[in-house]
Formats: C-alpha cells, structure tokens, sequence
C-alpha cells in the first residue's frame, strides 16, 4: 500500500512520509478497515509502502481491498469506493492518456511500420508508479488489465484516463453491466465515449454477416456485443472459445 490516512484525515504518499512531521499514526485507506499501519522505507529496488504490523489491531478486515488478491470485478469495485473518498483530498493523482485509435480498424496511422511496432512494444511494458509525472499512453485492452495485474489498489485508484479532451476517474470508464445500464438510461453517459464492459460471456454466435456476443444477465440486465464482418479479421475468437469466459469489451454507447 502506497498510500494511507494521517491521524488528521488527510492523505499521504509513502513517498513523501515523514515520520517526525506527519506523526507515527497512519491508517488503512479502506473505509471499512482504517487499520493502524506502519511505515516501511524504500531501497534502491523498491519504493517504500505502509503495511499492517499483523499485531494487536494492525490487520486488514475481512473486508478491507488489501486484506486478499481481488479479481478483476472486485477490484473496479474497491477502487471505485477509494476514488470517491480521497480524489479531491490532496490524493495523487496518475494522468494515463487513453489512446482509442490503435483500437480502431479503421484508423489510418501516419507513423511508418517500425515506429508502430516500437510503440506497441512500450505498451506491453506499461506500469504507473507513483512518482511518476510523465503521462502514459495505453492502446489496448491488454495494457488496461495489464495495468490492474501489475499494480496495488491505491495506485489503481490515483488513475485519470485522459481521453477525448476529458478527464475522467478509471472507475468511471470501466463498467460492470449494471452500471453501464443505469447509465445509459438515466443519460449519464459522455456522447461517443468508448465505455470499457467487463462481464461473462453466456451466449455467442457467428453469422454471415454478424457475429453477437451476449453477457450473462445480471438482475435482468443483458449487454450484446455486435461484431460486423468487416471487423472479422481483427478478431480471432471462435464463439465456442468465448462462452463462460469473463472478457471486456469496449465500444460507443
């Protein structure tokens, strides 16, 4: 954990810590944990962290995003909750630029081979620290999970996804089916925005001309993913590799 509350309420980065300024009483970020946590100083290999001590009250509830590894759902839903306590509070924040036209198929890039090629690798290496001033560009989905695999919740939830001249909390983009619905019907949604949809996939079916992927139903609300034929080259799953498998997807709502 890279970030945690002071004893007055405010937020601190480990990075910045000082113990004889900032007081020795540090706690859990989770609004359902608050644990007391220690501080644990960096090295030349790794930034420092605060971490629970495992003694007296200094453990993580059973509740707490830090308590056990979460899946992938259950981390948009922590992370989720922590933008909404601590954006706004001095937390820092991460500015990721969200590049969609590597996701187009339609999209004609100017660059010549050998530079694209140079930038998709630099994406496969994506990671955000927390020091970091300089903002990123992801191009896929693959960077986005990746980024959720390869770094801790509080860092997840210091991401602003830049993209289309708006700023927007990752929590905001990345939507469970529910969400995405009551969204969409109480027209909250940004016109044009590729929303990301993450799910699992129930039902799938490749026509002539279409292929239509179905979510599982959640609470009576059902996400189709439509596939055209001139996108079937860019997309290589066979509906029987699909059913039953959590995927995401992303398009314009």
């Amino acid at each position: 954990m890279k970030t945690a509350y002071l004893n007055n309420g405010e937020v601190i980065d480990a990075l910045e810590y000082i113990e004889s300024i900032h007081g020795s009483e540090v706690y859990c970020i989770d609004r359902s944990c608050k644990a007391p946590v220690i501080y644990v100083s960096g090295t030349e290999t790794k930034s420092p962290y605060f971490k629970t001590s495992g003694k007296h009250n200094s453990k993580h509830s059973h509740d707490c995003g830090f308590f056990r590894t979460l899946d992938f759902k259950e981390s948009l839903l922590k992370i989720e909750d922590y933008q909404k306590d601590l954006i706004g509070t001095g937390f820092k924040e991460n500015i990721i630029r969200l590049n969609f036209n590597k996701m187009d198929p339609d999209y004609i890039s100017k660059s010549t081979e050998r530079a694209a090629e140079d930038k998709s690798r630099a994406v496969e290496r994506v990671k955000v620290k927390p020091d970091s001033s300089t903002p990123q560009t992801v191009t896929s989905l693959k960077s986005v999970y990746k980024l959720f695999i390869s770094n801790d919740l509080d860092i997840l939830s210091s991401i602003i996804i830049s993209v289309k001249g708006f700023k927007i909390p990752i929590s905001e983009l990345i939507l469970g089916q529910k969400s995405l619905h009551h969204k969409l019907w109480n027209d909250e949604l940004i016109p044009r925005m590729p929303y990301f949809v993450y799910g699992k996939i129930e039902f799938a079916v490749k026509r002539e001309k279409v292929m239509y992927i179905n979510f599982e139903k959640i609470d009576d609300t059902k996400i189709t993913v439509v596939l055209f034929d001139k996108y079937f080259k860019y997309f290589s799953y066979e509906p029987e590799s699909l059913i039953w498998k959590r995927r995401n997807s992303v398009g314009g709502c």
